[in-house]
């Protein structure tokens, strides 16, 4: 075909398009994934034994985030694909939006989505596995703009935590939004005004792998027999037990940094909408765009999921 050619527009043949197969993602950030870490890799050390954060090679530019304490590294998929790119044991994260889907994988790897509100659907198509997206600015990498956390199963649950267990996000609210709401309230109060309410976004939430108290890897058995798993989930750091010791200026994020992460709010309506529109049932490839996969969770972690994360 003629590059010159043109053709005149009919809205209408919208209609013969497959709705299902519409891109529904919305604008586009860097992503930053989770490694569970593995025992059996002592030897090795790094984000192999430990877990943490990785952010594959190109999508953030390589001095900014070694400046920002990033080590390079390379992640080897069980298939045996290899990823290079960077990686961090923890990071603090000023938490702009979060969306959630339902994700159902065949046995040929085709993956299905359907939006958080159609779970039954999902699992009529089989083994229904929630992915959680988290809009977030990363401390040190602020001049960057948003990144994503892309997180699923169990290493969502870590994050936002279900009706089983408080997550990183639970924890931060129950201290260091917490002590935040009370600090204004006393000034509301000495103002005659109703007081406001903090979001999680004008905090630094710090969270990475979780560890024990010589600073080892904290590993949780996951599966049953041949399918047992030890993980290593992602965990709030650094947070005082109660929300009367938390010490505001380590977490605030600075009324500059504070107005950009509102703006990005108002302006990512869009990302945030994107999965609730999901056709159910769209492919992977018609929805969203592929994104590298983690390692395999065990079916625990999956029940986990199901149970209301």
């Amino acid at each position: 075909m003629s590059t010159e050619q043109e053709f005149e527009f009919n809205a209408g043949d919208v209609d013969s398009v497959d709705q299902s197969t519409v891109e529904q993602n919305g604008p586009q950030y860097p992503v930053i994934q989770w490694h569970y870490g593995d025992a059996k890799a002592k030897k090795i050390g790094g984000m192999d034994y430990n877990g943490g954060w990785f952010v594959k090679e190109g999508q953030i530019d390589e001095a900014t985030l070694l400046a920002a304490g990033w080590t390079k590294t390379t992640w080897t998929h069980d298939s045996g694909v290899e990823d290079d790119g960077f990686w961090r044991r923890e990071i603090a994260v000023s938490v702009v939006a979060i969306r959630k889907r339902w994700e159902v994988t065949a046995v040929d790897g085709t993956k299905q989505l359907f939006p958080w509100s159609k779970y039954d659907a999902a699992k009529e198509q089989g083994r229904a596995v929630g992915r959680t997206h988290v809009l977030c600015v990363v401390k040190g990498l602020e001049s960057i703009g948003p990144v994503v956390l892309t997180l699923k199963g169990s290493a969502a649950i870590g994050v936002e935590g279900n009706r089983n267990s408080a997550g990183a996000l639970t924890k931060f609210a129950q201290t260091v939004i917490a002590r935040a709401n009370m600090e204004s309230a006393a000034v509301a109060k000495k103002a005659g005004k109703a007081p406001g309410k903090w979001p999680y976004r004008a905090f630094w939430l710090p969270v990475g792998a979780d560890r024990e108290a010589n600073g080892d890897p904290k590993f949780i058995e996951m599966g049953k027999g041949k399918e047992t798993s030890r993980l290593v989930l992602p965990v709030a750091l650094g947070l005082p037990a109660k929300a009367e010791q938390v010490e505001l200026k380590r977490f605030y994020v600075g009324a500059e940094l504070l107005a950009t992460v509102n703006d990005l709010l108002s302006a990512n309506t869009e990302w945030v909408g994107a999965w609730e529109n999901i056709t159910p049932g769209a492919t992977e490839n018609g929805a969203t765009v592929v994104e590298p996969e983690a390692q395999p969770e065990p079916a625990t972690a999956s029940a986990l999921t199901e149970l209301g994360l």
